[in-house]
């Protein structure tokens, strides 16, 4: 009885360690893309004339495009991007359909594609330009690295928990063994 709830005391243990893990990375990404849409925002909020528009997409990438794991997308209200770049990753629909018009940018969104794991969020920016609409501007983090990192850890995990079983079982066995059987006349 002591040995199953030791096993499972280990077992969850280890989910435990997993979850934590994932709830750190998810806290790093997020501060990392709340971070980058206020770096936009302030871009965007410097767009006064229209000249300052048409030198938006350089400065955008003056400002974004050394990191490689980010995908960036700018787009009208009719969802014509203004600006892309990044790997080449679509958006998907659940998060540029969510930009929140607060101050705080959208919940995380999650996916896969193409082999790769994704996490962005959104953001609804309005500009200080007379008649301009307001602009989306998404951001994603290529997760992969995390993602595999994650599955391994788990695998390492699972062994740990296999192994601790056993020997846990063997050395019960020995000591059962010992237990009953008979008395050492020495």
């Amino acid at each position: 009885m002591a040995d199953g709830r030791l096993h499972a005391g280990a077992g969850a243990a280890g989910g435990g360690e997993l979850l934590a893990l994932n709830l750190h990375f998810e806290s790093r990404d997020r501060e990392r893309l709340h971070a980058h849409l206020a770096e936009a925002r302030a871009l965007l909020a410097r767009v006064d004339q229209t000249a300052a528009l048409t030198s938006l997409p350089a400065q955008l990438r003056a400002h974004f495009g050394d990191e490689a794991d980010l995908a960036v997308r700018v787009q009208d209200p009719l969802g014509q991007p203004l600006y892309q770049q990044g790997p080449d990753t679509d958006l998907p629909e659940a998060l540029l359909a969510r930009p929140s018009a607060a101050a705080q940018p959208a919940p995380l969104v999650t996916w896969r594609q193409d082999g790769h794991a994704w996490r962005g969020s959104a953001m609804l920016i309005r500009m200080p330009l007379d008649g301009a609409a307001p602009l989306t501007v998404a951001m994603a983090l290529d997760i992969a690295p995390q993602a595999t990192f994650l599955t391994s850890f788990g695998w390492v995990l699972a062994g740990y928990v296999l192994l601790a079983a056993l020997g846990l079982a063997l050395l019960a066995r020995w000591l059962v063994g010992r237990a009953l059987g008979p008395p050492d006349n020495s």
